[in-house]
Parts: structure tokens; sequence; C-alpha cells
């Protein structure tokens, strides 16, 4: 019996673990990653200047949406069966790279947040033997905060007030010492991320913030 319980142990252990990868195989996940990371990005923005002129604003972004999570959800089994087969794919499996490849799909399944928490405890291993990034963790585990309505501790995960400005959703756990953990997490200072991302708001919503009376980026000073 005591034998018994030390082999499901072991057993327990080594199905946990990132597995030996061919330099074959190893190609393949990467040209699946590439694939992955491409149609992931095309969905990523807002829907083009095409889809607008074509079916108006409302029924552009109905159509974009829609196809955006079917998108989501086919890049979420995707990446399920490479983890069930090979375990979390790191540094050390396919190189920084393509580890974000396999990262943003996992940041994106915000309609499954379990699958979110169960990576989140696999990239925190990873971290802690230098075979994952820690902003991804960090920007991770505010995506699971923002999907459980819970505030957040890096400030990773955006909103905009009414005057198009950058703002933490749902707020911040901890503002006092956000800078610190920011840096600790190898995340950009606090206002030079919330400021890019107010510029970045006001160029992709120009026309619309326009109407509204803001004729440039409200930035923190």
């Amino acid at each position: 019996m005591k034998y018994l319980t030390i082999l499901l142990v072991l057993l327990f252990f080594s199905c946990n673990t990132n597995k030996k990868i061919s330099e074959n195989k190893r190609n393949n996940i990467i040209s699946e990653l590439d694939y992955i990371a491409k149609i992931d990005q095309k969905y990523a923005g807002i829907p083009s200047e095409e889809l607008f002129k074509k079916y108006g604003r409302e029924k552009a972004w109905e159509i974009f949406s829609a196809k955006r999570d079917s998108v989501s959800k086919d890049n979420q089994s995707r990446i399920k069966k490479l983890f069930n087969k090979f375990g979390y794919l790191g540094f050390n499996e396919v190189g920084k790279e393509n580890s974000t490849k396999f990262w943003l799909p996992i940041q994106h399944a915000d309609n499954d947040v379990e699958f979110q928490k169960q990576m989140l405890q696999e990239l925190k291993k990873q971290i802690e033997i230098n075979n994952a990034k820690r902003n991804e963790y960090a920007m991770l585990e505010d995506r699971i905060a923002v999907n459980t309505n819970q505030k957040q501790r890096f400030g990773s995960q955006v909103t905009y007030n009414t005057n198009g400005q950058a703002i933490p959703r749902n707020g911040l756990i901890d503002s006092l010492n956000i800078e610190r953990l920011r840096a600790e997490y190898d995340l950009p200072a606090f206002k030079e991320y919330y400021n890019n991302m107010t510029i970045m708001h006001f160029e992709m919503n120009k026309e619309v913030l326009k109407k509204q009376g803001i004729t440039e980026p409200k930035l923190y000073k």
C-alpha cells in the first residue's frame, strides 16, 4: 500500500510538469501558436472602417463582437489541447515570444474564468522557475479580478470616464503602493500606462469624443 501511494504521488506530479518536446513537435506547436496569436489580435481592437461604412456603427460592433467571441472560444480550445498534452508552454518550451502567444487566449478567455484561474496557478509555477513573464501573471490576475467583480492589484485593466480618461476598472486594492507593485512585476509606471491608454482611446474614438466636446486626450499630470 505504501509503494502504491508513492507511485500515485509520482504520477500526479509527472502529469503536471512540462513534458519534453521534440524539435518537430516544437515547430508544429509554434505554427499553431502563430495562427492563434494572429487571429486573436485581428479581433482584439475595433471593427474596420469598411465594416462601419457597410453596416453602421451599432451593427458593425454586433457582427465584430460575435466573430471575436467565436474566435476566442476556438483559440481557448486549441490552447487547452496544447496544455493537456505539453503543459504550460513557457520560455524553455517555445521561447519568450511564442510563450506570449500561448498566454494571449488565456488572458482573453473571459467566458471561462475557471480556466483563467487554473492557468494563473500554472503561470505562478512558471514565474517561480523563470519560465514565464511576470507582467503576464499580473495582467491575468487583474483580468480574473475584474471578471469576478473585484478590485485589481496592478491596475492593468482599464475603463474610461466621461472625459475619455483611462481609469482602473473596479478600482485598486492598494493605490499607495501601485508603482512598487507594477515595477516588481515588470509593468510600466502607472501614469505612463494610463496616459498611453487615454491617448489610444482618444485616437480610436476621436469622432465620437469630439461630438461630446472632447478635442484632445485628458492626460494625468
